[in-house]
């Protein structure tokens, strides 16, 4: 509050309580008599006001403090609660003629600023002050000019729309600038009621956005143009219904409120027709021509500020349109499961437009079936299952009841009602032309579908289409992948018992859901070897399995003619480069086991290791080392030769082959590499060959967590 010298002052405390509103104005309005003062309207309204909020919304004990200067009036209202800022706008006070206990709360500090000569707020530790000045107008001044303030004249009185100025200046979001209109135009020409419709953003409709005075709970609600214009004007203009009953427009939603007449004036801006506010009353006849103008003027006042609101919302709710589309987009994406996806799309469309959600999907026998439906209300699922499940939904894309009262009459009846009342819309989902299945969004009864939400509904439709064709497509391809990859790979169960030796495997592709890897191991019996091999392709996917398969099946075949492993490597590199038109280079190791001769038993192999990682040996002492020499890889050059190579292995010893996804696991910037695996490798003595598989996969994934980048292959060999 401005320092000044107060040539009288007065204080009161006051109790948070409904009355103390009038008792603050009886206090002031005495004080000021007892000072030889004249109260005037506007410091009256403004104590009311100002002491209103307080005990609203600070909830605690109040001073009322009075102090009359040099040609003003100032009064200070101060509160207990300082962690509760002054709202900008009270509760709703749209006649300011009314007398103060009429009132039922104010535009607080609104008011102030368009009536007060000063104002201000002050916030202490303990405490909270909201203050204004008013300065004494001259007499003569009253009587012949209001003094100009700011450029604009004021009156010693408020005018008709002075209180709805007054919430212009306040910058208020447009459902309160909304609600205060309607509230301030039925009490400005004495109506009973009042309401205020806008265009739709492609102007095809009008939307009822706020109304007030009828019977029943009046909604936000989209209708057509006649039913808010009450008859065709040749000109834009105030119109004047004098009987509801008897005309044809409105007859159905004023006249249910008990409303017989009706005055409208059409907010116009830039020449186009904007929205209507509309006042009703229950008598007929009840306004005339100066009801009217009155109106046009209150139309004419906010029909600007109101579009440029309307507009800021268009643009905000535009915008979050594409934030949530582009956040369900993300999130599609993000799984490549049918039936999670059609979850998913349940569950963002209930938290967004509708109520409740029902996906229903079209399987390869094009039957169609419900897979998804989410409610709210959690309690009502089951029962909307079997609604949906008995009473398909048919396409609809305009919001409407998708069912009659009759079909629902086993149904709980709250449900039932919500149904038969409330605004659905049934989409299809289709995506390259072919059909999926459908959406189907429905709201409570006292909702309604802006054109926006049906909008955003219908892109999201596609979306939906879109991430569902995926997931098919991809599950498709994964169960393409599985096959073919178990095709390269040796059957479990059909593996050989090897006398005299434990033998496991191990393999994991880079990508274990959709690509076909190009590792691969395969163990067999040919007479009377047995054989062992794991290869590498470089690549991965059908051409790199084409490779593989071409390897397996050669590899067999020449192995049970009795060839030695390096006439099967020579015959094995021509045919890899006779058909493979794709340039992929094949690594491989190949061996072959028979008993020994030598007294100390254990097992002969006879190997080759085509530009293979060479296998590794685990003596009992716990000591690794390499084996074998590395020779050409397959598929490269046709002009070179193999070398059979002979190594024994003694009982109690283990070999391990590995692929390089093993020894090129990356931590970081770090590779496992060959000593890595050696060093792994040493602390495997005395484990089962599947025990070894499991130690090394387990230490793999400690070193480098979730890391491995490429396909997986082990083939271990214990030795007893």
């Amino acid at each position: 509050m401005p320092a000044h010298d107060a040539l009288k002052v007065a204080r009161h405390e006051f109790p948070p309580a409904p009355e103390t509103a009038a008792a603050a104005r009886e206090f002031v309005h005495d004080t000021l008599l007892s000072w030889g003062v004249e109260p005037t309207d506007d410091v009256i309204l403004l104590v009311s006001e100002l002491v209103t909020n307080a005990v609203i919304h600070a909830k605690s004990s109040l001073e009322v403090t009075v102090r009359r200067g040099e040609g003003s009036t100032e009064v200070m209202v101060t509160d207990a609660a300082p962690e509760r800022a002054v709202p900008q706008a009270g509760p709703l006070s749209v006649d300011t003629s009314a007398s103060p206990d009429a009132r039922s709360g104010g535009l607080g500090l609104a008011l102030a600023s368009a009536i007060a000569s000063s104002w201000g707020v002050s916030y202490g530790r303990a405490d909270k002050a909201v203050w204004f000045r008013v300065d004494d107008v001259p007499e003569q001044a009253s009587l012949e000019s209001p003094p100009v303030r700011g450029g604009v004249r004021r009156a010693s009185r408020p005018t008709t729309w002075s209180a709805l100025d007054a919430a212009l200046r306040a910058r208020l979001s447009l459902p309160q600038l909304l609600e205060r209109t309607v509230e301030h135009a039925a009490t400005a020409l004495g109506g009973d009621a009042a309401y205020i419709a806008l265009a739709t953003s492609d102007e095809t409709m009008w939307e009822v956005r706020s109304a007030v005075g009828l019977n029943d709970p009046w909604r936000p609600l989209r209708v057509r143009t006649e039913e808010v214009f009450p008859s065709a004007a040749p000109e834009p203009g105030a119109v004047i219904n004098d009987d509801l009953m008897i005309a044809r427009a409105n007859r159905g939603r004023l006249a249910r409120g008990g409303m017989r007449s009706l005055v409208t004036a059409p907010l116009i801006v830039d020449g186009r027709v904007t929205g209507l506010l509309g006042v009703a009353s229950g008598r007929p006849r009840h306004f005339g021509p100066t009801a009217a103008k009155r109106l046009q003027e209150g139309a004419d006042l906010i029909a600007l500020p109101v579009e440029r609101s309307r507009l800021a919302e268009v643009e905000l709710n535009r915008r979050a349109s594409l934030s949530f589309l582009a956040e369900a987009s993300d999130l599609l994406a993000g799984t490549l499961d049918e039936r999670m996806t059609g979850a998913l799309a349940a569950q963002l469309i209930t938290s967004r437009l509708g109520r409740w959600c029902a996906i229903h999907t079209i399987n390869e026998l094009g039957t169609s079936e419900l897979t998804h439906v989410v409610h709210t209300d959690e309690n009502y699922n089951d029962v909307l299952r079997d609604v949906l499940t008995n009473l398909p939904p048919r396409e609809e894309r305009d919001p409407q009841p998708l069912w009659t009262p009759a079909d629902l009459a086993e149904v709980d009846e709250h449900l039932a009602r919500e149904l038969a009342r409330g605004p659905a819309i049934s989409i299809p989902l289709v995506a390259h032309g072919r059909p999926l299945g459908r959406m189907t969004v429905g709201k409570s009864e006292n909702d309604d579908f802006t054109r926006d939400e049906v909008d955003v509904a219908d892109d999201l439709s596609r979306r939906v289409a879109s991430a569902m064709e995926n997931a098919r497509l991809h599950e498709k391809q994964s169960a393409m992948s599985e096959a073919l990859q178990r095709s390269l790979l040796p059957a479990r169960e059909k593996e050989p018992t090897i006398p005299g030796v434990d033998h496991a495997v191990f393999y994991r592709p880079q990508d274990e859901k959709n690509v076909v890897g190009g590792d691969f191991y395969d163990v067999f019996a040919a007479s009377g070897r047995w054989c062992f091999a794991i290869g590498d392709v470089c690549g991965t996917g059908p051409e790199a399995a084409a490779v593989t398969g071409l390897a397996r099946h050669t590899l067999r075949a020449l192995a049970k003619e009795g060839f030695t492993p390096s006439h099967i490597m020579q015959r094995l590199n021509m045919a890899i480069l006779d058909e493979n038109t794709s340039t992929r280079f094949l690594t491989m190791l190949y061996g072959e086991m028979t008993p020994s001769t030598d007294e100390s038993g254990g097992m002969r192999l006879r190997m080759v290791s085509a530009g293979h990682p060479l296998p590794l040996r685990l003596n009992q002492k716990g000591e690794v080392e390499s084996f074998g020499s590395s020779q050409p890889l397959l598929g490269a050059f046709e002009d070179v030769g193999f070398t059979t190579e002979n190594v024994d292995i003694r009982p109690g010893e283990v070999v391990l082959a590995v692929t390089d996804g093993v020894t090129e696991r990356r931590s970081n910037s770090d590779m496992l590499g060959d000593e890595g695996l050696m060093e792994i490798f040493s602390g495997c003595a005395g484990l089962t060959a599947q025990a070894v598989i499991s130690r090394i996969d387990r230490e793999l994934e400690e070193y480098a967590p979730g890391g491995h980048t490429d396909d997986t292959a082990m083939l271990v060999l214990r030795f007893l």
